[in-house]
């Protein structure tokens, strides 16, 4: 899930298919890979703010809303910002292209093979098209990092406009400050961090975005940050907090529905204590950027006096010559919070059983025994540990039990293991097939904790 085109719809109700954030670990689509077309109708049809070529109502709107979102996102503009519009059929095919490049075949069927086996989407989910209807449904503009443009699709009104301008001009200030390109891609293969990386900017253009408007309604400097119990009121119904009307989206598997959302509306509330807080409204750039869900999920794990990095899971060992990786990747606090909550009855239960995680790896082989997963996740203390593989042995009981959301029953083990490396807490679970006599080699399992590098 890399951030590189950032989508919103229609109207004040926006929402920012970044990339298309499916399931924290099924990566977006990212980087935006527009080309030479792509920048041809960019010179076509748009130009910087100050250009003569632009619409002329949409770039005198873009223009009033730029100092005022400068203003409330603390990045003054170094340059001009190109503006651009595109037809709704471009828009189809350049994301077309996009999906395939981003996500090419075989990659899409390990994905969904990892989340299936995790029992978190069907096996026989078709990706791409759910993707490209999640992210077209209703959709109004976004900032493309690779072509440094700011595009809105053709025929919108003002009305509608006004919010997808102020979130998607933060987006290019953001970039021209810090490159959101490489950065999207520096976090292509580290699902947790990149949906972190997702929230810091998602939750500053909105919470930009969300004051101008409110600001607009009320007539007077709005605040933010002495909102109490935004994060709540966010939390229980994120679809309806946000305003948004979006059937494809709502209909999704939830670990998808909550990965789409959580960039915005989570990264909306860790702005707001971020930002509550004594290091005051510095941009979530650079230093300022978490490195995890679980550092967005609870700001105060964030705060530079009590920052907490995770720790890194490797699997050193190599395999057996029969043995291969189908996928790998790590599921954070936030995709192992949805786990957790896919299978256990008691929803405030799943949240406490992940709320210790401290980091963690997982890993789809391929063997002779068949598909084996391999998840080893690393807790702040025994007690996290220990209350994490009580709800996990519960929760792959009852995947297994009642088959998930896969329709699958088929003959699984699962071992759910406490473990102490080098002073630190871990569980190792393996799902195996229930094959009599099979042999899975201790090396298919073997791992090694680092300390978290932030380079």
């Amino acid at each position: 899930m890399r951030e590189g085109l950032h989508a919103s719809t229609t109207g004040g109700r926006r929402f920012r298919a970044t990339g298309l954030a499916v399931a924290a670990a099924i990566p977006l689509l990212g980087g935006s890979a527009c080309g030479d077309g792509a920048d041809t109708a960019a010179r076509a049809s748009g130009a910087s703010f100050g250009g003569v070529e632009a619409d002329t109502s949409l770039q005198r709107l873009a223009t009033d809303l730029l100092p005022v979102m400068e203003s409330l996102s603390g990045l003054p503009a170094r340059r001009p910002v190109r503006l651009a519009t595109r037809s709704r059929s471009d828009l189809e095919a350049y994301l077309t292209q996009e999906l395939g490049r981003q996500l090419p075949p075989e990659r899409v069927r390990a994905i969904v093979r990892a989340y299936a086996r995790f029992g978190l989407v069907p096996d026989s989910l078709d990706l791409e098209p759910l993707l490209r209807s999640l992210f077209l449904e209703q959709v109004v503009g976004y900032y493309d990092p690779r072509t440094d443009t700011l595009y809105v699709v053709e025929g919108v009104g003002a009305s509608q406009v006004e919010a997808v301008l102020a979130h998607e001009i933060v987006h290019a200030l953001q970039d021209q400050y810090q490159d959101l390109d490489s950065l999207m891609e520096a976090t292509r293969d580290t699902n947790d961090r990149g949906t972190a990386a997702r929230a810091a900017l998602e939750g500053h253009a909105t919470f930009a975005m969300l004051e101008w408007q409110l600001e607009q309604v009320t007539g007077t400097d709005v605040d933010l940050t002495s909102m109490l119990g935004l994060g709540k009121v966010l939390a229980n119904d994120p679809l309806a907090a946000a305003g948004l009307e979006m059937p494809v989206l709502r209909d999704a598997p939830a670990v998808i529905r909550e990965s789409l959302l959580f960039p915005y509306l989570g990264g909306l509330a860790f702005l707001q204590v971020h930002w509550g807080g004594p290091g005051g409204r510095t941009p979530p750039l650079g230093a300022e950027m978490p490195v995890s869900t679980e550092q967005v999920l609870h700001p105060e794990r964030f705060a530079r006096e009590s920052r907490d990095t995770p720790v890194e899971v490797r699997f050193p060992v190599p395999l057996p010559y029969d043995w291969s990786v189908a996928f790998s990747d790590g599921l954070g606090e936030l995709e192992t919070r949805i786990f957790l909550r896919e299978f256990l009855a008691d929803r405030e239960r799943a949240d406490r059983a992940a709320e210790g995680w401290d980091g963690d790896r997982y890993r789809v082989l391929d063997g002779p025994v068949g598909e084996v997963l391999v998840w080893v996740s690393v807790w702040d203390g025994a007690s996290d540990a220990d209350e994490f593989a009580a709800a996990a042995v519960e929760a792959f009981a009852r995947r297994y039990s009642d088959s998930g959301s896969t329709g699958e029953k088929p003959a699984r083990s699962v071992s759910v293991e406490r473990r102490q490396v080098g002073g630190r807490a871990a569980v190792v679970v393996r799902d195996t097939p229930a094959v009599p006599g099979a042999h899975v080699p201790p090396a298919v399992a073997e791992f090694a904790l680092e300390e978290f590098d932030a380079g």
